[in-house]
Order: C-alpha cells, then sequence, then structure tokens
C-alpha cells in the first residue's frame, strides 16, 4: 500500500471547508496543559515523534488527485515541538494568550501538515504544553487521547504499543456500508425523520451573507451553572428518566423556540462514532451530527420537551452510519441551506480519558492534579468558534457544569449571545424547579432586565 489514504466522508467535507476558507482557525483544534517541574526536552521530543508515529494522521497532508482528494502519510519528523521562551509570564491570563495565538495559526494542510506542538518555557519548572491540530483529522476526544498518549510516552521515555486499528479501518468500514443496501435504509429513514422541519435560526443582528465566507469568524461566551443548580439537575433528570443531556438539550430547543418564533425547527448534535473493537484509542476525525428535529406546541412542558429530546436522539443513534454531509442533497459540502445552523453537545469525560477527567475535575476547583508523575493544570481557550450560527458545548465534571457558546460574529453581537446564554441559565432553573411548567409561560429575563427592555420603547425615547 501506497502513502496515499483515501479520505471519510466527513473529512471531505472538512476539506471543502478549507479550501474554501484556508485562512480561517475555526476548524483548529488544542489542547493545552501547564505542567509544574523540571521536564526534559529531549525526552519530551522523544515522546512526540513516537505519538506522531503512532498516528499517522498527525504526519499527513492532503492533496487533490483524479480520484479525488486524498491523505499522504509523511515522516514523523513532519511534526517537531516549538520551543519559545516566555519567562516571567506567570499569569494565566498571559499564557491562554499564547497559547490561542498558537492554536489559531492556520494550517497549511497541503504542505505544512496536521499538527502542531509547542512548549512555552515559563521558568525551569513551569512549563506549557500545547498541540494544535487541524479538525479533519482529530476530534475532541481525540485530541485528549494526543495529550494523554504524549504525557504517557514521556513518563515511560517507551513508545507506545501499535494500534490494532487505524483510522483508515475506519474509513474502510463507511465505504463499505454506503456500497451496500444499507444505505438506502439510513437515508430514507433521514428522510422521514427530519420532513416538515428546517434548519433552526435564533433572531441575528445582522443578515445572513448570500456569499460564503473567507474566514469563519467567531467568539465565545459562557457561564458556569450555579454550583447548587448541577446536584437538583441531575436528580431532575433521574426523577424524569432522562439523561442529564436530554434534559440540557430539551431546555436548549425550548430557548431556540421560545427566542426564534418557530415550532418545528431542527438541531444538530454531535456525536461519536468511535465504536467497534480496537477504535478506542484511535485519534482520527470520528464525529457525525446527529440532526434532531424539535416540535413544540403552546402546552408543550419542558418536561415534555426532555423526554422528546431523548427519544429523538436514541432513534438517531440507531442510524449514525449515515453521514450528516451527505443530508445537505446533491451539492452536500457547498449547500447555503444546511441541515442545522446550531449545534448542541456535551463533553463528560469517561474512564477512557483519565487526563480530561482529571484536569477538568481539578479545574473546577481551581487546581492542579497530577498524571503520569507531572504536575498539570488544564488551559482552556476558546475555539472552533464561528463553525455555525450557535455551537453550544456543556463541558461537565463531577461537580460542576459550565455551558459554553459559540457564535458567528458575523451574525452576532456579543451582548446578543450574553442575553441567550442568561435566558438559557434561568431556564435551566425553571426547568429543574417545575419539569411540569408550559416553555411557553417562562419568563426568559429577570423582572429588571425586562423593565430596561421595555424602557428602550418609550415615547419619550423619540
Amino acid at each position: 500500500m501506497g502513502r496515499e489514504r483515501a479520505l471519510s466522508i466527513g473529512q471531505e467535507a472538512l476539506w471543502f471547508l478549507y479550501r474554501m476558507a484556508p485562512d480561517s482557525p475555526a476548524y483548529n483544534v488544542q489542547a493545552a496543559l501547564r505542567v509544574r517541574g523540571a521536564l526534559d526536552e529531549t525526552r519530551l521530543r522523544r515522546a512526540l515523534r513516537a505519538v506522531v508515529e503512532r498516528h499517522d494522521v498527525l504526519r499527513s497532508t492532503f492533496t487533490e488527485t483524479a480520484a479525488g482528494p486524498r491523505r499522504v502519510i509523511g515522516l514523523p519528523d513532519l511534526v517537531a515541538l516549538q520551543v519559545r521562551e516566555v519567562p516571567g509570564v506567570t499569569d494565566t491570563g498571559l499564557l491562554e494568550k499564547h497559547v490561542k495565538a498558537f492554536g489559531d495559526t492556520p494550517f497549511d494542510l497541503t504542505g505544512e501538515g496536521t499538527c502542531r506542538a509547542l512548549l512555552l518555557r515559563v521558568a525551569p519548572d513551569d512549563h506549557v504544553i500545547v498541540v494544535s491540530t487541524h479538525h479533519i483529522v482529530t476530534d475532541a476526544t481525540s485530541q485528549w487521547l494526543l495529550l494523554q498518549d504524549l504525557l504517557d510516552a514521556y513518563a515511560s521515555d517507551t513508545a507506545p504499543p501499535p494500534l490494532a486499528r487505524g483510522y483508515d479501518d475506519y474509513v474502510q468500514g463507511e465505504q463499505e456500508l454506503l456500497a451496500g443496501p444499507r444505505r438506502e435504509q439510513l437515508l430514507a429513514f433521514w428522510k422521514e425523520f427530519c420532513a416538515n422541519a428546517t434548519a433552526g435560526e435564533l433572531p441575528a443582528d445582522r443578515p445572513r451573507s448570500p456569499r460564503p465566507p473567507a474566514v469563519f469568524n467567531g467568539a465565545t461566551c459562557e457561564a458556569r451553572i450555579p454550583d447548587e443548580l448541577v446536584p437538583r439537575l441531575r436528580e431532575a433528570a433521574k426523577r424524569a428518566k432522562v439523561t442529564p443531556f436530554a434534559l440540557t438539550l430539551g431546555v436548549f430547543q425550548a430557548l431556540v423556540h421560545r427566542y426564534g418564533g418557530a415550532r418545528d425547527f431542527l438541531v444538530g448534535c454531535p456525536t461519536t462514532t468511535r465504536s467497534g473493537p480496537g477504535m478506542r484509542e484511535v485519534v482520527g476525525y470520528l464525529v457525525n451530527t446527529l440532526v434532531l428535529p424539535a416540535h413544540f406546541t403552546d402546552t408543550t412542558t419542558f418536561g415534555q420537551a426532555a423526554h422528546t429530546a431523548q427519544r429523538q436522539v436514541m432513534r438517531a443513534m440507531k442510524h449514525i452510519g449515515y453521514p450528516y454531509a451527505l443530508l445537505a442533497g446533491d451539492e452536500p459540502y457547498s449547500s447555503r441551506n444546511p441541515p442545522v445552523r446550531m449545534v448542541f453537545t456535551m463533553v463528560a469525560p469517561g474512564r477512557l480519558e483519565p487526563l480530561l477527567m482529571q484536569v477538568t475535575e481539578a479545574a473546577a476547583h481551581g487546581t492542579d492534579t497530577e498524571y503520569a508523575g507531572l504536575r498539570v493544570e488544564l488551559i482552556e481557550v476558546p475555539q472552533l468558534e464561528g463553525q455555525f450560527d450557535i455551537n453550544v458545548e456543556m463541558r461537565q465534571s463531577a461537580t460542576s457544569l459550565t455551558a459554553v457558546f459559540r457564535y458567528a460574529t458575523d451574525l452576532f453581537d456579543e451582548s446578543t449571545v450574553r442575553r441567550l446564554l442568561d435566558s438559557y441559565v434561568r431556564l435551566l432553573a425553571e426547568a429543574v424547579e417545575d419539569p411540569d411548567a408550559p416553555v411557553a409561560g417562562a419568563a426568559l429575563v429577570e423582572a429588571d432586565d425586562l423593565d430596561d427592555l421595555l424602557a428602550l420603547g418609550e415615547a419619550t425615547d423619540w
């Protein structure tokens, strides 16, 4: 077998988006850790090389061929560790700026490749390790598996064992599915499942441009759900016999209904496709977006919205094999009417991601943790901004829950998204307090805020 590899359907879509906006960092994924204590740079370089050797997607470039786009596997030294001295920059906020600047640098997928690694040296016993990767070869889980592999290889100073399966196996499985009779069965399901609904939208501050953007511009607002509400939310979900994800999704759909006014609409849910023997340790783009229909009436309650969300997720999961990019029809990548314009997901570290689980929980308490003999601390920076109108990520730890709203700045002002986020937290509290309350009757803003908004329209202002 040569060095050229076929792409998955999801990768083909990302390749199209990259060629449409090559200078955009919207599809750059990064993970960063602050490491306290002495760090052997030479040993770290060996560990990086071993990890890049293990996951060939990290040492790949992309090209167009007569047979279509292809991934070209390169040598391990395609990914070199960059080192920058930042003496005395101990403030976390300033370090976050360095990390974000590194992560926001566009990739040249045709020449440079798909992955970069950086070591920021603050002091002999204080460093930041950053790994930035293009989404075409990674996802949220993969990014943390990559960093976990790197620290494990550093700790043992030995190369990790070769993978039993790789990303090519995933691509082959997808090709076989789409070449068989199951393809038409899946397509028929999605057509029926999404019938009579269009992509949900929220009132924007500016009209949508008819032309594709040269750069996907975005920003982020986030809010930590009040700590006292988190256990009550989990208990409310348990009593209702739904998952916390279904409850939070149902409330988001309620928010879209209340602000946008539509009764029937679609919202996306990026979901892992990391299934099957040997795939849990694979780094790659292993995500598909489920398209979930929502339906509201004047009497729909928060509890009903959560139950509907859970039922729709369960139905959709049985048909996850059909790639989202194919749902847009004959022009799957260039359609100006995509199946969804907003997505909602929850990041909840599991046992297979001990590094992410540890640093997330430590971050919730404002501290660091020990992993592979090193004291490590999460450095979180905004990323993946501008891909959708609104991209909601619920970050969950054992004791905390944070709502992250990424948004397209071509459409929305920060004040608008902040108001949406505040309304979401308010609706979440109301859903927990009274799941039988009608969505239509819930207040979206506090009474004082409502008075301020009404005052904007008083006759004395004219």
